[in-house]
């Protein structure tokens, strides 16, 4: 499926339509900077997200946001075109995310959808929030897979160097030209193959992912230990559930589908945020700032607005949101959010979408949460009857 923008940027979705119309509302499901709707179903039925959802007869979309590897259409702009990628976040959540919605709801005839976000797809949610009030009362409840709102505390040692260099990396990538931020290639699974063996268990690929979102020592341990019955299959086409085989196996398909690419200044905006502590728009200077906001500064978005319910996961050892600053931002609702701490300390920011025990840890509370509701709303009927 595509749904365009008001301002051309074609997205595609996804769909894993439900067998039945037993639920009210479909699911939109959100992915994270540099990655892609491949997140919800990586680590296959039974574990991923996207799988178990549509198990149990929910109708799923997935969207992939303007500038990934899935959605690189626009209704005038050629992708490869300094134009094209004049973008950030922002116009995420002010075009992108009410064109899926709306397209969504016409398709299913549904009023409201759920909507699960990670990282950068909480972030495009909360601009759509704030700055496009009318649609909180297109969302049935907003799932928050670790914010990405409040940055202020990054801990992450690659994204910490790339912070205190990010001028001088602006002024490089636009003395270079450069307007995409890795995006993905055609050779990059057989590069990874390369440099990641899976004989290796301390390869490269594993190295960079655990310094960038939050070493997991345990996880070797819960892919070892995790049972070898249906229900707790690890990932599809794997012959030995038992075996750190897994973990670096979805290694390998993690880096065989991203980075999915992003436009160098959503990277930018991220930055602003986490130098400000502020959630605002792009800052472009004073100068440029008057001539596109009437103000010297960049206008902050308005959370106050933010009506739709939000339920907030976040993680201890999330090295990219830290938990401290999921807390501070969810003060800043109007509405206290339900807030899940994840109970293992070890889960870290990617782990939301490819840990072994983001069932338990994470998925389930969300499905218990989907059929409560339909639960309350059922005997909220009768009794109105």
């Amino acid at each position: 499926h595509e749904a365009t923008g008001a301002d051309g940027y074609v997205i595609s979705l996804t769909r894993i339509p439900a067998r039945t119309q037993r639920h009210p509302r479909p699911l939109l499901l959100v992915h994270g900077l540099l990655t892609s709707s491949a997140d919800y179903v990586l680590i296959g039925p039974n574990n991923s997200l996207a799988y178990l959802l549509a198990d149990r007869d929910y109708d799923v979309w997935m969207a992939d946001m303007r500038g990934n590897r899935y959605s690189r259409r626009h209704t005038r702009l050629d992708s490869n075109s300094h134009d094209y990628w004049d973008f950030t976040w922002h116009e995420m959540g002010y075009y992108d995310l009410p064109a899926v919605i709306e397209y969504i709801l016409v398709q299913t005839g549904a009023s409201q959808v759920d909507y699960i976000g990670h990282s950068q797809g909480t972030t495009v949610f909360f601009v759509m929030a704030s700055s496009r009030p009318e649609y909180n009362e297109k969302i049935g409840r907003m799932y928050a897979l670790s914010p990405a709102v409040c940055v202020k505390r990054v801990r992450s040692p690659p994204v910490q160097w790339l912070l205190q260099n990010i001028d001088a990396l602006h002024e490089l990538f636009n003395a270079l030209g450069v307007h995409q931020f890795l995006p993905h290639l055609t050779s990059q699974y057989g590069l990874a193959r390369l440099l990641c063996p899976m004989t290796d268990p301390d390869n490269l690929c594993l190295q960079v992912v655990s310094q960038t979102v939050g070493p997991n020592p345990k996880m070797a341990d819960m892919v070892s230990s995790s049972s070898g019955s249906s229900d707790r299959q690890s990932f599809m086409c794997f012959s030995n559930p038992n075996s750190i085989h897994h973990f670096q196996m979805a290694m390998q398909i993690l880096v065989g589908h991203d980075p999915a690419g992003a436009s160098i200044k959503q990277l930018f905006h991220y930055a602003q945020l986490q130098r400000t502590g502020q959630f605002r728009q792009y800052d472009y200077g004073r100068r440029n700032n008057t001539l596109r906001y009437s103000h010297w500064n960049a206008p902050a978005y308005n959370l106050s607005a933010v009506t739709a319910p939000v339920t907030i996961f976040y993680a201890q050892n999330d090295w990219l949101i830290d938990p401290r600053d999921a807390v501070d931002f969810s003060k800043l609702l109007p509405t206290p959010p339900t807030m899940h701490l994840v109970e293992d300390a070890n889960f870290n920011h990617l782990d939301f979408t490819i840990a072994i025990n983001a069932r338990p840890m994470v998925y389930e509370h969300i499905l218990a949460s989907l059929e409560e509701r339909e639960r309350s709303n059922d005997s909220g009927r009768k009794r109105a009857r």
